[in-house]
């Protein structure tokens, strides 16, 4: 039933009374059609009877509905839940029609005669009552879900442009392009072959994101080829203050990620540690089958605090992606983060 009639006892009081008053007048025409009399509102008293009953059943059916969020819940399975609802309705108008009115007759007009044919009108009147209110909250139901899902699908939309101009922002990073030229004005002079190798990973780093920047989705082993070569490049320009380590399953490099995930928290960890001789920043980065896990030693630079907006922008990407969460662990000596293979 819809919340504002559900969770409030005085507007289930108000649509029992309105149901039981519109209910026994739909029952005096009937009847009046049936028998050919023809005249309405012969007994007031049976009116204030019919709304007592409608309080009755629509607070006997609230709480049964409540029971069955419970059990089977709307979101779970609608078509089920619209079933048993539909059902534990009817038994419940079932028992009042047929025994408690019965009751009630036996009580307190012993003399006047029960026609079973009447009570079966008042009892298909009030299940279409009850089909009906039920129609009204699945109907309620689809509604709010479909709000809902255009309301997710809207923040997936505006996280999604956030992700996109985030990696923007990294493929464009005019320091990671200004420090890389500068690496590779030193190596020239020192070492030719390490500077022609220092040229070829640079290029496979902006092809790789200049390929990939819009989709969706990668094979890992593309990724790890990439996320290797930008580890090349920061280690020759770190001249080892940087150590990265590799273990990646075999078995997992046909699985997929989104794409520059990887690049991105390396980039983190780059930006917001400490990384020197004497303290070397360890990057590692391992698959489990389900996860690939990217660690590193947590030495957090004092004059920089990150706004976690890359993380965050992360966990929205996957998701949008799938149902796996990304996981994000600080021990206050590993910093570390899960990101579900697809």
């Amino acid at each position: 039933m819809i919340p504002f009639i559900y969770n409030k006892w005085y507007y289930r009081m108000l649509a029992g009374f309105i149901a039981g008053l519109l209910a026994w007048l739909l029952v005096e025409v009937l009847l009046n059609i049936q028998y050919r009399y023809f005249v309405l509102f012969t007994d007031p008293l049976k009116y204030l009877q019919a709304a007592v009953f409608g309080i009755f059943l629509i607070e006997l059916i609230t709480r049964a509905n409540r029971l069955l969020q419970q059990k089977v819940p709307w979101e779970q399975n609608p078509g089920n839940r619209l079933l048993f609802q539909t059902l534990s309705g009817l038994m419940i108008a079932f028992l009042i029609v047929f025994v408690l009115r019965i009751l009630v007759y036996f009580l307190f007009y012993p003399s006047r005669l029960i026609i079973f044919s009447d009570e079966l009108t008042i009892f298909i009147v009030v299940s279409i009552f009850i089909l009906f209110f039920n129609l009204v909250d699945i109907g309620y139901f689809l509604n709010e879900r479909y709000r809902k899902s255009m309301a997710e699908m809207e923040k997936f939309r505006k996280e999604n442009a956030e992700y996109q101009f985030e990696m923007l922002k990294l493929q464009l990073n005019p320091h990671f392009l200004f420090n890389s030229l500068n690496t590779l004005s030193s190596l020239v002079y020192e070492d030719a072959a390490k500077a022609s190798d220092f040229i070829r990973k640079l290029s496979e780093v902006y092809r790789y994101v200049l390929d990939n920047r819009d989709r969706e989705l990668v094979p890992l082993l593309q990724e790890v080829e990439f996320i290797k070569s930008f580890a090349y490049l920061l280690e020759i320009r770190f001249q080892g203050m940087i150590e990265f380590t590799f273990r990646i399953d075999e078995k997992d490099l046909a699985k997929r990620i989104a794409p520059m995930t990887l690049q991105l928290l390396v980039e983190n960890a780059v930006k917001h540690n400490v990384a020197s001789q004497q303290k070397p920043l360890l990057i590692k980065i391992i698959s489990d089958r389900r996860d690939i896990i990217v660690f590193n030693n947590f030495q957090p630079k004092t004059d920089q605090k990150g706004s976690g907006m890359g993380l965050k922008n992360i966990s929205s990407r996957y998701a949008y992606l799938t149902n796996k969460k990304v996981e994000i662990m600080n021990d206050k000596s590993i910093f570390e983060v899960k990101i579900p293979l697809i």
